[in-house]
């Protein structure tokens, strides 16, 4: 298997989560902060990250992580990182590690011919202390 090609310390504070019930099923909004460091990209995550994650009456379970980092890329000039994961779950799973498509934007002259592609997957793995997760990007081309 492939080495990821960047990974994601992801933060929350569980004071901040957000949750509804409903007779349609349940709604869990997650805000986060974080980083990454690798060759290619160096940065920190904007205000504004959020988890959404929406489990219907089935108990299927979709989450869709949206974000922004500021930092710099493999040039070391200025840019950001936009990312978009989305993700489904089977009723009642918990898988570890889960398993996101993303979508990803960037400013970067350098970054954005390989980064835009749809190429990656990605894997989301808890933190022992239960205060995050770490997500790995893989390149699909190289596994």
């Amino acid at each position: 298997m492939a080495e990821p090609i960047m990974e994601v310390n992801v933060c929350f504070d569980s004071a901040e989560i957000s949750v509804m019930e409903s007779p349609l099923g349940k709604v869990c909004m997650i805000p986060f902060y974080g980083d990454v460091a690798s060759e290619l990209f160096t940065g920190k995550i904007l205000p504004g990250a959020c988890d959404v994650q929406v489990t219907n009456a089935g108990g299927i379970r979709h989450m869709c992580a949206q974000y922004m980092f500021e930092g710099t890329d493999r040039e070391g000039n200025a840019c950001h990182l936009f990312v978009k994961n989305d993700g489904f779950f089977e009723p009642d799973s918990e898988p570890h590690p889960f398993r996101t498509c993303p979508t990803i934007m960037t400013d970067s002259p350098a970054l954005a011919p390989y980064l835009t592609q749809a190429r990656f997957r990605t894997e989301g793995w808890p933190k022992e202390d239960h205060t995050g997760v770490i997500i790995k990007f893989f390149d699909v081309l190289e596994d």
